[in-house]
């Protein structure tokens, strides 16, 4: 298998292209009438998208050629720097605070909202942490509870701000990820209907979600409280009709729904477009969504494939909250609809996201790759072993019991191993493992490994270079 660099995947990139010029094109239509109102220019909030989307835009070709490797030797680093800024955004007068809310850092002009940054950094994060945990990633102990608590520190303090409509997002497309890098289905269930339970309680601590739970179950009971904006973008979406009334046409824009080009845009679009419109454009999603997949099935090792998936799946699950609350499937929650709603960190850190899944692409291999030759790791049985055989040779030689741990043993190739380490290694880049933990295969070739160690010079003879 080759797995030279290569061009980037130029369908992703047409259909993020597509998506980023429909979305300042809607948010000029939807917000014109808006901005008229306050005393702006009818294309305030256009401007000020389409700044942002040339922004992303170069976010999107800087980390198209970046190797992907980069971001998992700084996982860690970035993991704690999102975390600092979401702390930063509570501290009185650093903390720009909106609408009830402190999300963001900055001033009432130019702000940014680190949430969106964190779900960015917890997706790399997950990533980097799965594949050097692969040998172990049973071990639910040492896999699954470090990576539930860096994803619920993340979650309380998105929550506290309060943003709970992102809180779910950060959630949900981390059990995907964990899904996807072969943590057992048991504590994943577990821990989905915990978060049931905690969701719903959540909900009913503060007044205005509970309004929403409300309005969803019983929105026409209340249409000029709770209900209004529900009601407003159910009427847009059927006054589209098939073809819509065309660009810049629309009745709902005028003022009868509420914040129309942020998270109830598709109505706007709905209704200028038409249902053929909406077809086209969940089509242009299809196509990134299935491109996003494909780029993980064929990434040459495990981070890769498990970072395409995490990305590809924060853009699934944003838009299908927001299309659901729009079209009265969810509660109303406050996420945006990707690269189309209003929005610059959304924007930039979605176009990022993109190039980083575009930097992945253009190292996928040519045909299904069998193993990982990133995590070059070895098997829990092949490590139980080799300890057993150096306590023993110690212990003959010292007179000492050993002291051995599993961090002792290179699980990336990105740590630089020194002189004491390289007695000790077991040649693992000659070593991979299969991405999908095929395990036959694995306890075959471990067997096989055994009985070659056993030969004379033992598991640690040296290899010739």
């Amino acid at each position: 298998m080759r797995t030279e660099r290569h061009q980037p995947d130029y369908v992703l990139f047409i259909a993020v292209l597509m998506l980023t010029g429909i979305g300042v094109v809607t948010v000029y239509s939807a917000s014109m009438v808006y901005d008229i109102h306050q005393g702006l220019s009818p294309d305030h909030f256009a401007i000020r998208q389409l700044a942002a989307a040339i922004l992303g835009l170069a976010a999107l070709g800087l980390c198209t050629f970046i190797p992907y490797h980069f971001w998992y030797q700084h996982a860690p680093k970035m993991m704690l720097a999102a975390l600092g800024l979401l702390v930063i955004v509570m501290v009185p007068g650093i903390g720009h605070r909106s609408l009830g809310a402190t999300r963001w850092i900055g001033t009432t002009s130019v702000h940014v909202q680190p949430s969106e940054i964190a779900l960015m950094a917890l997706v790399i994060y997950l990533s980097y942490l799965l594949t050097r945990k692969l040998p172990i990633l049973r071990d639910l102990r040492r896999t699954f509870r470090p990576a539930m608590v860096m994803v619920a520190v993340t979650i309380v303090l998105v929550f506290i701000e309060p943003d709970m409509g992102t809180a779910l997002c950060i959630f949900l497309t981390a059990m995907v990820t964990l899904f996807a890098a072969g943590v057992p289905g048991k504590p994943l269930g577990i821990t989905l209907g915990t978060a049931v339970v905690v969701g719903f309680l959540g909900a009913r601590m503060a007044e205005y979600r509970s309004s929403r739970l409300v309005a969803f179950f019983h929105p026409f009971q209340h249409p000029k409280s709770s209900g209004y904006q529900l009601i407003q973008g159910l009427t847009a979406i059927a006054n589209g009709g098939l073809t819509g009334r065309g660009f810049a046409s629309s009745i709902s824009a005028t003022g009868y729904l509420p914040e129309a080009y942020t998270d109830f845009i598709f109505a706007v679009f709905t209704e200028e477009w038409g249902w053929l419109g909406d077809l086209g454009l969940l089509a242009i999603f299809a196509v990134v969504i299935w491109r996003g997949f494909h780029i993980a099935r064929y990434a040459r090792d495990r981070f890769g494939s498990l970072l395409a998936i995490g990305l590809t799946a924060s853009i699934i699950v944003q838009a299908l909250i927001n299309l659901g609350a729009v079209t009265w499937l969810l509660p109303v929650t406050g996420i945006p609809l990707p690269f189309i709603s209003y929005g610059g960190t959304d924007l930039v850190m979605n176009l990022a996201a993109m190039g980083i899944l575009l930097s992945v692409s253009r190292e996928t291999e040519l045909e299904l790759p069998e193993e990982d030759t990133l995590a070059d790791i070895i098997s829990v049985d092949e490590i139980r072993a080799t300890r057993q055989d150096a306590a023993g040779q110690f212990r003959r030689s010292s007179g000492r019991a050993p002291v051995a741990r599993l961090s002792n043993f290179r699980t990336s190739p990105f740590r630089k191993s020194d002189a004491r380490d390289r007695g000790t290694s077991l040649k693992q880049a000659d070593r991979p493992i299969s991405l999908t933990w095929r395990a036959s295969r694995e306890a075959a070739a471990t067997k096989r490994r055994d009985e070659r160690s056993r030969k004379p010079g033992g598991p640690f003879r040296r290899h010739k270079r």
